[in-house]
Protein backbone atom coordinates (compact mmCIF):
# COMPACT_ATOMS: atom_id res chain seq x y z
CA UNK A 1 0.00 0.00 0.00
CA UNK A 2 1.18 4.02 -0.85
CA UNK A 3 2.42 5.63 2.41
CA UNK A 4 0.19 7.74 3.96
CA UNK A 5 -0.46 10.94 1.35
CA UNK A 6 0.31 14.82 3.11
CA UNK A 7 -3.71 15.03 2.53
CA UNK A 8 -4.52 12.93 5.69
CA UNK A 9 -2.73 14.71 8.20
CA UNK A 10 -5.38 16.73 9.11
CA UNK A 11 -7.97 13.71 9.57
CA UNK A 12 -5.88 12.53 12.43
CA UNK A 13 -7.40 15.97 13.77
CA UNK A 14 -10.69 16.37 13.57
CA UNK A 15 -13.35 15.25 16.09
CA UNK A 16 -14.45 11.79 16.10
CA UNK A 17 -17.70 12.75 14.47
CA UNK A 18 -16.51 14.16 11.64
CA UNK A 19 -13.72 11.69 10.88
CA UNK A 20 -15.89 9.42 9.02
CA UNK A 21 -17.39 12.04 6.41
CA UNK A 22 -14.12 13.83 5.94
CA UNK A 23 -11.92 10.25 5.33
CA UNK A 24 -14.99 9.57 2.40
CA UNK A 25 -14.79 12.79 1.48
CA UNK A 26 -10.67 12.41 0.52
CA UNK A 27 -10.76 9.14 -0.52
CA UNK A 28 -13.24 9.82 -3.04
CA UNK A 29 -10.78 13.06 -4.25
CA UNK A 30 -8.05 11.06 -4.47
CA UNK A 31 -9.80 8.31 -6.42
CA UNK A 32 -10.98 10.80 -8.58
CA UNK A 33 -7.39 12.24 -9.10
CA UNK A 34 -6.21 8.89 -10.21
CA UNK A 35 -4.09 8.49 -6.50
CA UNK A 36 -6.01 5.16 -6.27
CA UNK A 37 -2.93 3.60 -3.72
CA UNK A 38 -3.12 6.62 -1.47
CA UNK A 39 -6.54 6.91 -1.54
CA UNK A 40 -6.73 3.44 -0.30
CA UNK A 41 -4.17 4.12 2.49
CA UNK A 42 -6.75 7.07 3.30
CA UNK A 43 -9.98 4.46 3.37
CA UNK A 44 -7.83 2.48 5.66
CA UNK A 45 -7.51 4.61 8.28
CA UNK A 46 -9.06 4.31 11.56
CA UNK A 47 -10.45 6.70 13.99
CA UNK A 48 -7.65 7.73 16.16
CA UNK A 49 -8.21 7.06 20.14
CA UNK A 50 -8.64 9.77 22.53
CA UNK A 51 -5.34 9.63 23.41
CA UNK A 52 -3.83 10.09 19.72
CA UNK A 53 -6.11 12.69 18.96
CA UNK A 54 -4.95 14.98 22.51
CA UNK A 55 -1.93 14.61 21.14
CA UNK A 56 -2.39 15.50 17.76
CA UNK A 57 -3.88 18.36 18.73
CA UNK A 58 -1.46 19.31 21.24
CA UNK A 59 1.14 18.95 18.94
CA UNK A 60 -0.89 21.41 15.91
CA UNK A 61 -1.56 23.79 19.31
CA UNK A 62 2.26 24.00 19.82
CA UNK A 63 4.04 23.13 16.91
CA UNK A 64 7.19 24.75 18.41
CA UNK A 65 7.31 22.39 21.06
CA UNK A 66 6.59 19.57 19.41
CA UNK A 67 9.65 20.17 16.74
CA UNK A 68 11.96 20.86 20.23
CA UNK A 69 10.79 17.50 21.06
CA UNK A 70 11.81 15.64 17.84
CA UNK A 71 14.73 17.69 17.55
CA UNK A 72 15.96 17.22 21.39
CA UNK A 73 15.19 13.45 21.13
CA UNK A 74 17.74 13.13 18.14
CA UNK A 75 20.32 15.02 20.22
CA UNK A 76 19.87 12.95 22.77
CA UNK A 77 20.49 9.92 20.80
CA UNK A 78 23.80 11.45 19.34
CA UNK A 79 25.06 12.76 22.22
CA UNK A 80 25.08 9.49 23.69
CA UNK A 81 26.50 7.55 21.20
CA UNK A 82 29.00 9.96 21.31
CA UNK A 83 29.42 9.81 24.99
CA UNK A 84 28.95 13.73 25.87
CA UNK A 85 27.53 13.33 28.98
CA UNK A 86 26.84 17.14 29.35
CA UNK A 87 24.92 17.32 25.57
CA UNK A 88 23.18 14.35 26.91
CA UNK A 89 22.17 16.21 29.71
CA UNK A 90 21.08 18.83 27.86
CA UNK A 91 19.37 17.67 25.63
CA UNK A 92 17.27 15.16 27.87
CA UNK A 93 16.53 17.81 29.66
CA UNK A 94 15.08 19.51 26.81
CA UNK A 95 13.28 16.74 25.38
CA UNK A 96 11.64 16.01 28.92
CA UNK A 97 10.70 20.14 29.23
CA UNK A 98 8.99 19.73 25.71
CA UNK A 99 6.90 16.55 26.09
CA UNK A 100 5.49 18.15 29.36
CA UNK A 101 4.07 20.91 27.61
CA UNK A 102 2.91 19.09 25.52
CA UNK A 103 1.26 16.27 27.62
CA UNK A 104 -0.48 19.13 29.82
CA UNK A 105 -1.74 20.71 26.78
CA UNK A 106 -3.36 17.08 25.56
CA UNK A 107 -4.75 16.45 28.70
CA UNK A 108 -6.51 20.18 28.74
CA UNK A 109 -7.79 18.96 25.28
CA UNK A 110 -9.23 15.50 27.08
CA UNK A 111 -10.88 18.14 29.22
CA UNK A 112 -12.74 19.43 26.64
CA UNK A 113 -14.10 16.07 24.64
CA UNK A 114 -15.88 15.69 27.85
CA UNK A 115 -13.90 14.15 30.29
CA UNK A 116 -13.42 16.25 33.71
CA UNK A 117 -10.38 15.09 34.25
CA UNK A 118 -8.03 11.97 32.67
CA UNK A 119 -7.98 9.23 34.43
CA UNK A 120 -4.50 7.97 36.01
CA UNK A 121 -4.09 5.23 33.14
CA UNK A 122 -4.88 7.65 30.17
CA UNK A 123 -2.42 9.90 31.72
CA UNK A 124 0.27 7.51 31.53
CA UNK A 125 -1.03 6.41 27.64
CA UNK A 126 -0.23 9.68 27.20
CA UNK A 127 2.76 10.18 28.58
CA UNK A 128 3.94 6.95 26.76
CA UNK A 129 2.56 7.76 23.62
CA UNK A 130 4.52 10.98 23.72
CA UNK A 131 7.69 9.45 24.86
CA UNK A 132 7.72 6.51 22.41
CA UNK A 133 7.02 8.95 19.64
CA UNK A 134 10.08 10.99 20.13
CA UNK A 135 12.07 7.76 19.90
CA UNK A 136 11.04 6.42 16.84
CA UNK A 137 12.33 8.00 13.29
CA UNK A 138 8.72 7.54 11.63
CA UNK A 139 6.71 8.21 14.60
CA UNK A 140 8.57 11.57 15.67
CA UNK A 141 7.82 13.42 12.61
CA UNK A 142 4.29 12.44 12.54
CA UNK A 143 4.78 14.11 16.12
CA UNK A 144 6.27 16.77 15.13
CA UNK A 145 3.40 17.46 12.50
CA UNK A 146 0.22 15.98 14.65
CA UNK A 147 -0.66 13.54 12.75
CA UNK A 148 -0.32 10.26 14.99
CA UNK A 149 -2.32 7.70 13.76
CA UNK A 150 -1.75 4.43 16.72
CA UNK A 151 -1.01 4.15 19.99
CA UNK A 152 2.72 2.80 19.07
CA UNK A 153 4.76 0.73 21.35
CA UNK A 154 8.47 1.06 20.89
CA UNK A 155 11.35 0.39 23.44
CA UNK A 156 14.27 2.09 22.01
CA UNK A 157 14.19 5.30 23.54
CA UNK A 158 13.72 3.36 26.85
CA UNK A 159 17.05 1.59 25.37
CA UNK A 160 18.66 4.69 25.92
CA UNK A 161 17.17 7.65 27.42
CA UNK A 162 17.62 6.23 30.57
CA UNK A 163 21.46 5.58 30.35
CA UNK A 164 24.02 8.42 31.40
CA UNK A 165 26.03 9.37 28.78
CA UNK A 166 30.00 8.26 28.85
CA UNK A 167 31.77 11.16 30.36
CA UNK A 168 34.89 12.22 28.33
CA UNK A 169 37.82 12.82 30.45
CA UNK A 170 38.94 16.26 30.80
CA UNK A 171 42.73 17.11 31.55
CA UNK A 172 43.46 18.92 35.08
CA UNK A 173 45.00 21.83 33.24
CA UNK A 174 42.01 22.22 31.74
CA UNK A 175 39.47 21.60 34.41
CA UNK A 176 41.62 24.19 36.49
CA UNK A 177 41.55 26.90 33.51
CA UNK A 178 37.99 26.31 33.18
CA UNK A 179 36.69 26.93 36.73
CA UNK A 180 39.33 30.50 36.50
CA UNK A 181 37.36 31.55 33.50
CA UNK A 182 33.76 31.80 34.73
CA UNK A 183 30.56 29.77 34.69
CA UNK A 184 31.20 26.13 33.81
CA UNK A 185 29.36 24.02 30.53
CA UNK A 186 26.95 22.40 33.03
CA UNK A 187 26.15 25.56 34.77
CA UNK A 188 25.54 27.23 31.41
CA UNK A 189 23.52 24.32 30.13
CA UNK A 190 20.91 24.32 33.76
CA UNK A 191 20.59 28.34 33.25
CA UNK A 192 19.45 27.59 29.50
CA UNK A 193 17.14 25.01 30.96
CA UNK A 194 15.45 26.86 33.61
CA UNK A 195 14.62 29.79 31.00
CA UNK A 196 13.35 27.71 28.49
CA UNK A 197 11.05 26.24 31.33
CA UNK A 198 10.17 29.68 31.57
CA UNK A 199 8.99 30.15 28.26
CA UNK A 200 7.32 27.21 28.18
CA UNK A 201 5.57 27.83 31.09
CA UNK A 202 4.10 31.33 29.49
CA UNK A 203 3.18 29.25 26.66
CA UNK A 204 1.50 26.76 28.60
CA UNK A 205 -0.38 29.19 30.35
CA UNK A 206 -1.26 31.10 26.71
CA UNK A 207 -2.67 28.08 25.80
CA UNK A 208 -4.74 27.45 28.92
CA UNK A 209 -6.52 30.57 28.78
CA UNK A 210 -6.94 29.74 24.49
CA UNK A 211 -8.77 26.89 25.72
CA UNK A 212 -10.70 27.86 28.55
CA UNK A 213 -12.04 30.65 26.08
CA UNK A 214 -12.82 28.23 23.24
CA UNK A 215 -14.76 26.21 25.75
CA UNK A 216 -16.60 29.26 27.33
CA UNK A 217 -18.05 29.48 23.35
CA UNK A 218 -18.45 26.55 22.77
CA UNK A 219 -20.86 26.01 25.83
CA UNK A 220 -22.47 28.99 24.74
CA UNK A 221 -23.15 28.17 21.40
CA UNK A 222 -24.30 24.91 22.52
CA UNK A 223 -27.03 26.60 24.86
CA UNK A 224 -27.97 28.72 21.91
CA UNK A 225 -28.63 25.83 19.83
CA UNK A 226 -30.54 23.99 21.80
CA UNK A 227 -32.76 27.25 22.83
CA UNK A 228 -33.23 27.64 19.30
CA UNK A 229 -34.05 23.79 18.70
CA UNK A 230 -36.59 24.71 21.65
CA UNK A 231 -38.11 27.67 19.82
CA UNK A 232 -38.80 25.92 16.60
CA UNK A 233 -40.35 22.62 18.08
CA UNK A 234 -42.58 25.15 19.66
CA UNK A 235 -43.45 26.95 16.99
CA UNK A 236 -44.29 23.89 15.06
CA UNK A 237 -46.66 22.69 17.68
CA UNK A 238 -48.45 25.60 17.74
CA UNK A 239 -48.49 25.73 13.80
CA UNK A 240 -49.41 22.33 13.80
CA UNK A 241 -52.37 22.89 16.77
CA UNK A 242 -53.95 25.61 14.25
CA UNK A 243 -54.14 23.59 11.49
CA UNK A 244 -56.56 21.13 13.27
Amino acid sequence: MAARPEEADKLLAVTPDRFVAERKALTKKLREEGRRDEADAVAALKKPSAVVLAANRAARDRPKAARAAADAAVAVREAQVAGDADAFGEALGALEDALDLLAQVALAHLATEGRATATDAMRRRLRDLLRNAAADDEAREQLARGALSDELEVTGFSAYAGLDALPKPKAKGKARADEAEGPSRAEQQRARRRERRKELRAELATAEKELRAATAAARAVERDLKRAEKSVASLRKKLDDLSD
